[in-house]
């Protein structure tokens, strides 16, 4: 990956003494579940009429961070608790090689919680979702724009007044107020069916539409753009994933509201709350005006000051409980991650409309347009971003699915409603519309279709064949040794598409395949008679192999070990595994089996207790819970 140095401008004094910031409460929650399969990251992207120079966005990223100072920071783990800590580095700029909202992993590109990357005629700025929300998000990619062009110009820099302290405390405790609260929704919605895309790809679907089609449509049905382009997908959800007659689930968006409309705060750290807008009935509604008609009565009932300030009480009066406080950072951590897996269930998707960008009035005919994605998740496949610029609203699909169905349908639907569309994609899932502004990432896919095809017809005949040779050779005993190759070829198909062909973790493989080479290699003693090689040598192997992956995955990524912890706690579980086989009598020799397990259970041990190196000292600096 290309990255340029840092010594293109003069490198700023190194600040004395790092100050911390605590988290807000919603950025916990973003740096307790973020990892590989989740990374809780979203860019905003300037797309420029000409191609950008990277050298002169690496002065315009030094130019523009000093005027959003929180920003320039790296997240550290307490012991009870996330929090920021002064980055002293200079951030880094790289040309974009990989799929977007891809995981920012806080040992690279300078620690820094958020990525900056090119491509083409496109700035891309990616956040960790815990450093700022879409507005602060906007601020900086504005200013970033600006700068850049007023280098490339050679136009005179200013660099305004710090937007924001590091040290300003936390709008969510400030506007708490302990109230009577509903808990979020957590019924399980439709989920976008189809087929997945590989771990590394991400499939991007822009369309862009004249903002007065918007309004002028908006209007005639007496809503708001955003009530409009809502309903539109919740009715494109219902058509696409349904038979538009009756639901079992319900069709569900999660919708992002900015904060600072109702309270006074001028906060660039998140400052925000969302809303579930449905269809719940267990009917499919007749037409399209129905949806229009409840998605406009759940915004306005939900959309105002009482009912927002509920949900901060909801959000923070977790926080404040003394016994949650007290748990240390790694319990948390895995409460945290089932509690968002299980509220995530309720969305379909999320839909965030963050309003307009702007740049100076004498620069803005240098800029085409600005794009927002919102990467997508193991529960939401596929998330939706709009943002407005000079007349123009972009709404862009972030998809881990192959098929485009639901973005093409929601595209027809306001089509027909009288708003002409252009669209465009990266190629991943659409070659139509792709306009060679994004890398080319991974390989073709109908060419990894028919490889994959063509290696399961092998596995089919491999299996036929050793069946016929295994029939024709042993019929006083049919079919033995043909039931180990059936049972191989059924676990290596399994292997290829419920773990390299879905988006899914490195660590969650590990799992898996631990499952079911066990699986496997206790079959093969049985068939051959239970001479026990399986559960006295083969079985604990296995064991101490996924034992040592996973501490090598903490090693490699140790800030983020709690992202792996789950996994080593089941990779422990299935240490005691041996232990039955051992009550059973089927183990004779058991000093592996013990021995398995004694180191598994040690790993996790010295997990919970060398895990996070910054423990000692911030029980020393402070008691901060």
């Amino acid at each position: 990956m290309k990255k340029l140095s840092n010594g293109l401008i003069k490198k700023r004094p190194r600040i004395q003494g790092a100050a911390w910031r605590r988290l807000d409460n919603t950025a916990k929650l973003f740096a307790a579940v973020s990892g590989e399969d989740l990374s809780s990251v979203f860019r905003i992207a300037a797309v420029l009429k000409e191609p950008v120079e990277p050298e002169l966005l690496h002065k315009a990223l030094l130019l523009t961070l000093p005027e959003f100072e929180n920003f320039r920071v790296k997240l550290r783990k307490g012991f009870f608790w996330y929090y920021f800590e002064t980055n002293n580095r200079d951030p880094v700029v790289e040309e974009e090689q990989s799929a977007p909202c891809r995981f920012i992993d806080p040992h690279r590109g300078g620690r820094f919680p958020f990525r900056v990357s090119y491509y083409g005629c496109r700035i891309n700025f990616e956040v960790f979702h815990g450093l700022t929300d879409g507005l602060g998000a906007v601020g900086f990619v504005s200013r970033l724009t600006e700068h850049y062009l007023e280098l490339k110009n050679d136009l005179p820099t200013e660099i305004r007044k710090r937007e924001f302290s590091p040290m300003r405390a936390d709008d969510y405790l400030r506007y708490y107020k302990k109230l009577p609260h509903k808990r979020y929704e957590s019924r399980p919605a439709i989920q976008v069916s189809g087929e997945f895309l590989p771990f590394d790809q991400m499939a991007v679907l822009h369309g862009t539409f004249h903002v007065d089609d918007l309004k002028k449509r908006s209007k005639e049905v007496g809503v708001s753009i955003t009530k409009y382009l809502a309903a539109a997908l919740l009715w494109s959800i219902i058509q696409t994933e349904t038979d538009g007659k009756e639901m079992k689930r319900p069709a569900a968006l999660n919708l992002p509201v900015n904060l600072r409309s109702f309270f006074e705060s001028e906060t660039l750290a998140n400052f925000f709350a969302v809303i579930n807008i449905s269809w719940s009935e267990r009917r499919a509604p007749e037409s399209f005006s129905e949806v229009l008609e409840a998605v406009s009565r759940q915004m306005d009932e939900q959309i105002v000051k009482e009912r927002l300030e509920k949900t901060i009480s909801y959000n923070v009066g977790n926080e404040k409980k003394w016994y949650v406080r007290a748990i240390p950072l790694f319990v948390k951590h895995l409460a945290m991650q089932m509690i968002f897996l299980h509220s995530t269930r309720a969305h379909t998707m999320t839909f965030s409309n963050i309003g307009r960008m702007d740049v100076r009035e004498e620069l803005r005919d240098q800029v085409e347009s600005f794009q927002l994605l919102v990467g997508a998740s193991p529960k939401q496949r596929m998330k939706c971003g709009a943002v407005a610029y000079d007349g123009k609203l972009c709404l862009s699909f972030a998809s881990a699915m192959a098929e485009n169905r639901l973005p093409e349908y929601f595209f027809r639907f306001l089509e027909k409603q009288g708003i002409p569309v252009e669209l465009e994609s990266n190629g991943i899932s659409d070659r139509e519309h792709d306009k060679g502004r994004y890398p080319v990432v991974g390989g073709d896919k109908n060419k990894i279709k028919r490889a994959v095809r063509l290696f399961y017809i092998s596995l089919a005949v491999v299996s036929v064949l050793a069946g016929a040779i295994n029939l024709a050779t042993y019929r006083q005993i049919p079919f033995k040794w043909a039931f180990l190759t059936w049972g191989a070829a059924a676990y290596v198909a399994m292997t290829l598409r419920f773990s390299v062909m879905r988006h899914a973790s490195m660590s969650g493989i590990l799992v898996r395949q631990c499952l079911g080479i066990q699986a496997i290699l206790l079959l093969v003693d049985t068939m051959t008679g239970l001479h026990g090689w399986s559960v006295d040598y083969a079985i604990p192997c296995v064991v101490l192999f996924e034992v040592a992956a996973i501490l090598l995955m903490l090693l490699v990524n140790r800030m983020n070990w709690q992202c792996y912890f789950m996994y080593q706690i089941a990779v422990t579980f299935l240490s005691f595994v041996p232990l039955v086989f051992l009550k059973i009598g089927w183990t004779k020799h058991p000093m592996l089996t013990v021995i398995s397990v004694v180191i598994s259970v040690s790993a996790l041990v010295l997990t919970i207790l060398l895990g996070d190196r910054s423990v000692k000292r911030e029980l020393r600096r402070r008691f901060h819970v």
